[in-house]
């Protein structure tokens, strides 16, 4: 079974913690990327996003700034969410090390409804807590500044954060501070979370996509006879350009009748093509090149059965259109009009110098090796052959066989087995990518 690839970005300590819980997962393989600044996210993102199925975030804080500076977006990572039984453990702590009972501490993070739910069924009598809850990202040094003005005004005679580098220099400052680290069934929840949200990617990817193109016809056109050697050449121009699409997205193409075409391919093909950018322009490229209005359905299913009826709902809410028109169903039966989107981009890998010269001896573009990393990536592929590259990159398998061999020759990659099938000749190498260099 294919494990569930998740990154874990946190302090050191934190992810010494996420690994230990993290053991009792047998589908899950932890990535871990230890920072000391939160800027340092950007470059574990971007460098590692291709092999990443979801990001664990150790606080609330690192994931809050990566969403807010766009590195990733809330459906690809979670943090553990630190409740108000969260903070008894550092407050055990602070007593036993300062030695005192104390009676006037601040906590930044969590909430003041948490708190008081912790403390609802405890009796905390003579214990003042002042509180710094946000949501979000709030800088290290805002929160080192409240906790140090209250300690210099005699208001705390201790801190509590959620938060090692507000810990540390609060600390070397002078002050004690005690960390709350998230319990271990948080942790176990998040990973279970993270698990099957990734699950359920891979399982939507999966989902059969069935494309139905149609011509829409004007009447006139349909009762005068001497328009059908037109027709016929016009629909040949727009088979010619649905056969390119069905390649574009791994698919094959059947024409079910005069002017009715369907592609049959998979929801991850028109995702990782774009289909809202290429099925919009292939309506305004059909009208100015073949001179045809077409309307075109998408329908998803688990099944042929399921996502072909998807279709023909598609077309039943397109036809109210008289011109060209992109409906998309879903296997939810909802329905959609899709608009034109942005052309798909690849994440471009930041490679150290080590693999930029790698790179450079085998003589191909870090952009090609991006590339190839993302789509091997979105297939869900850990080893992969010379034909799925020569399919990736529209390319021959000679190029494909060309590129793997001379990053098998540098070391980018190493032979992992062969391909294992009935088919005649000799089996096919299959490679696998190795990040450890």
């Amino acid at each position: 079974m294919l494990k569930i690839r998740i990154g874990v970005i946190g302090p050191d300590d934190s992810i010494e913690r996420i690994k230990y819980v993290a053991s009792a997962f047998e589908n899950i393989e932890l990535l871990t990327f230890p920072y000391h600044d939160v800027n340092d996210i950007e470059e574990i993102i971007m460098k590692n996003r291709s092999l990443i199925d979801q990001w664990f975030f150790s606080g609330q804080s690192p994931f809050f700034f990566a969403l807010k500076k766009g590195w990733v977006k809330e459906s690809e990572g979670s943090f553990p969410p630190l409740h108000g039984s969260s903070f008894f453990g550092a407050l055990l702590e602070a007593q036993m090390k300062e030695g005192t009972l104390l009676h006037k501490i601040s906590i930044d993070t969590i909430s003041r409804q948490e708190i008081e739910t912790a403390f609802q069924f405890h009796s905390f009598e003579g214990l003042n807590v002042s509180s710094y809850p946000y949501e979000g990202y709030r800088s290290a040094d805002e929160l080192v500044d409240y906790h140090r003005s209250l300690y210099e005004k005699g208001e705390i005679e201790a801190a509590i954060t959620c938060i090692q580098s507000v810990q540390r220099q609060l600390v070397e400052s002078g002050v004690p501070c005690y960390r709350v680290i998230p319990t271990n069934l948080s942790i176990r929840m998040i990973l279970q979370y993270l698990m099957e949200r990734a699950q359920a990617s891979k399982y939507r990817k999966s989902q059969i996509a069935i494309v139905g193109i149609e011509v829409i016809y004007s009447t006139q056109t349909l009762d005068e006879s001497h328009y059908s050697f037109k027709m016929k050449h016009q629909e040949l121009d727009l088979k010619r350009d649905l056969l390119e699409i069905a390649r574009e997205v791994n698919g094959s193409m059947v024409q079910l009748g005069d002017g009715l075409f369907f592609i049959y391919t998979t929801r991850g093909e028109l995702e990782l093509n774009e289909k809202e950018s290429v099925f919009f322009s292939l309506t305004q490229d059909v009208k100015k090149h073949a001179d045809l209005d077409i309307r075109i359905g998408i329908g998803f299913g688990v099944n042929v059965l399921e996502a072909e009826h998807h279709v023909r709902l598609a077309f039943q809410h397109a036809r109210k259109h008289d011109t060209s028109i992109v409906v998309s169903v879903n296997e939810d039966r909802s329905v959609t009009e899709i608009l034109p989107a942005s052309t798909i981009t690849y994440t471009k890998h930041k490679w150290d110098e080590k693999w930029t010269n790698l790179l450079k001896e085998a003589n191909i573009s870090g952009a090609t090796v991006s590339k190839i990393l993302s789509l091997a990536k979105h297939y869900e592929k850990e080893e992969m052959t010379s034909v799925d590259l020569s399919r990736w990159l529209k390319s021959t398998e000679r190029n494909g066989r060309r590129i793997l061999t001379e990053l098998e020759r540098v070391g980018i990659v190493s032979i992992s087995g062969e391909e294992q099938g009935g088919g005649r000749g000799r089996p096919r190498k299959l490679y696998r990518f190795d990040m450890d260099r």
